[in-house]
């Protein structure tokens, strides 16, 4: 009987195959998987950095929105000895995905350098991170000021004790280093009133009112409606709508105004309603010297303003209404008024310029007692104007970014 024998036995082929084919499959599902998450990780860092830019373009447009002259705008210019910076709070677009920190730098007196710091995270850890900075300038509003009192109608000057002067002075306790030297010419003098109509001054107030080349300029056609509401890059609105502007909306007499010290941290109390700032300067009781640098934007809202005697302040005065000073106020920069202004009293001093759309000058007994002052100041105008001032982005090539 013959036997059979097996040639080649292929029990063991199969299963190489499979083993083969598995490794292969296996391979390339790796591969595919790699590929897809090398994708979408890509995808995802790609939209981790725009968030991230997102959000450091709206820390630059959160920082243009509420611009705040007497914060920003009134730092001083960063140096290596002196390195003095803004920096804002942490602040989020949406709950644990976006936020950023804006920072300001002053560089010189025009210029800031605005940074703004956006991420894609938490408040604490960050997936993508992106810085943008942004060259801003101050833009100053362009207010027509040529004499120390401005109106559309004529003033009712009474008594024989006030003054009211159009020669340049820097005021009262002012050190020479915070103004340009006064001409001794007559070069930065201006005219003692200026009006539309007529001034209200007559042969009787020779002796006090003053100013160069004339004391007084009547009819003066270049006195419009809009000397006291269009300020080329501003109007009366937005000055007394920007950030940081003081609202005053009542008739009745503000009492106890007047520079507030934190009594926290030691510095000026901006917060305070009633404080703006400080118009003395010499080193005595009461002077708080902190709050030197504040010229605030205070807008009377109401139909009447009035202050109370003792109060004292300096920047930008604009009010809706009538502005009535009892006697006692003391300020240091530009007033506004579009309707009537009204002094009663003794011991008003005001240093810098008045527009008013119509004035009367008197006290409640038909005169103008005691050591009322109107004197023209180009210098406290001058820093009126800049707390009044917002910052602006430069028009081109102002930005740069860099990946972090």
């Amino acid at each position: 009987m013959a036997i059979l024998s097996r040639t080649s036995d292929r029990r063991g082929v199969t299963l190489l195959l499979s083993l083969f084919a598995l490794v292969i499959l296996g391979a390339t599902i790796a591969a595919a998987f790699m590929v897809v998450r090398f994708d979408r990780s890509a995808a995802s860092n790609s939209g981790y950095a725009g968030d991230a830019q997102n959000a450091a373009e709206a820390g630059l447009a959160d920082v243009y929105a509420t611009w705040d002259p007497t914060v920003q705008g009134a730092l001083a210019v960063w140096t290596p000895s002196t390195p003095t910076s803004w920096t804002g709070a942490t602040r989020t677009m949406q709950a644990n995905k976006l936020y950023y920190i804006p920072t300001v730098r002053r560089v010189n007196p025009q210029l800031f350098l605005v940074e703004a710091t956006g991420w894609r995270g938490t408040s604490t850890t960050r997936a993508a991170t992106l810085t943008l900075s942004q060259w801003f300038r101050l833009v100053k509003p362009t207010i027509g000021v040529n004499a120390a009192v401005t109106v559309n109608d004529p003033i009712k000057f009474n008594g024989n004790s006030f003054l009211v002067t159009g020669i340049n002075a820097v005021p009262p306790q002012w050190s020479p280093g915070e103004c340009t030297t006064v001409d001794a010419g007559n070069s930065d003098d201006v005219v003692g009133v200026r009006s539309a109509t007529g001034t209200g001054v007559t042969g009787q107030d020779a002796n006090n009112v003053f100013g160069f080349p004339s004391r007084d300029a009547p009819n003066d056609p270049t006195v419009t409606s809009a000397t006291f509401t269009n300020f080329v890059d501003y109007t009366f609105a937005t000055l007394g709508s920007q950030p940081g502007v003081k609202i005053l909306p009542n008739s009745t007499p503000y009492n106890g105004v007047g520079p507030v010290l934190d009594g926290g941290t030691g510095t000026c109390d901006r917060s305070a309603l009633l404080n703006f700032g400080e118009p003395f300067r010499a080193p005595t009781g009461g002077i708080v010297t902190q709050c030197q640098g504040y010229f605030p934007v205070v807008h009377g809202t109401g139909a009447t303003t009035k202050f109370a005697a003792n109060s004292r302040g300096q920047g930008t005065l604009l009010i809706d209404g009538d502005l009535e000073l009892t006697g006692g106020f003391e300020w240091d920069g530009l007033i506004i008024v579009r309707n009537q202004i009204k002094l009663t009293g003794n011991g008003n001093k005001l240093y810098g310029a008045i527009l008013a759309a119509g004035a009367d000058v008197a006290t409640t007994n038909g005169s103008v007692g005691g050591n009322v002052t109107i004197n023209y100041s180009e210098c406290a105008i001058t820093k009126a104007i800049s707390g009044a001032s917002l910052a602006r982005p430069l028009g081109q090539r102002s930005w740069a970014q860099s990946y972090q």
